[in-house]
């Protein structure tokens, strides 16, 4: 597992086709509790929490991003396979969650940020600037995997976001009409 990690820094586009093939799901759910752990822990440091705390975010945010690299795995896959004839959705899981390994920046900037408090006031940019790492790592992925251009890789990447808007508002419009319902019902 560490030496695929290692490949991966050292060739990365034979290591992306090889992930791709071979299906490594044990290096995705370690990226993803590596991901989650560094947010939980990043958290922890500047504000402070319980045992119990801990432990509940780490799950919350472990089945969450879990959830949403699965949605997002499996319709960037529907897309790209339709372009490409190529690639598999699982070897785009475990890809998703090798790029949860750029969320281990929250846990150096919150040590740094401990150091000098004069940071906290850069934290949202921070945070935004290691979620444009991952995107671009993500980008950089899924154009070796598929072999496609940047411009469509980016093209297929939001073409992906478009089922995951559509559930997000279906889910509240089913919600708000549940509350209508039970008011005046």
């Amino acid at each position: 597992m560490f030496s695929t990690l290692f490949n991966f820094v050292l060739k990365p586009s034979p290591t992306i086709n090889q992930i791709m093939q071979e299906r490594k799901l044990k290096l995705a759910l370690l990226g993803y509790c590596v991901g989650a752990f560094s947010i939980v822990l990043a958290r922890a440091l500047t504000v402070g929490t319980s045992i119990f705390g801990f432990i509940t975010s780490f799950l919350f945010i472990l089945f969450f991003n879990v959830c949403i690299s699965f949605f997002f795995s499996a319709t960037a896959h529907l897309f790209l396979e339709l372009t490409t004839g190529r690639g598999r959705a699982a070897g785009l899981f475990v890809l998703l969650g090798l790029s949860e390994f750029a969320k281990t920046l929250f846990v150096a900037f919150s040590l740094i940020a401990l150091t000098f408090p004069t940071l906290q006031g850069y934290k949202g940019l921070f945070v935004l600037a290691v979620l444009l790492l991952q995107l671009f790592f993500v980008l950089y992925m899924m154009k070796h995997a598929y072999g496609l251009s940047k411009k469509m890789t980016l093209f297929a990447l939001i073409i992906s976001f478009v089922p995951s808007i559509i559930c997000f508002l279906a889910t509240i419009f089913i919600l708000i009409s549940a509350v209508f319902l039970l008011i005046f019902a």
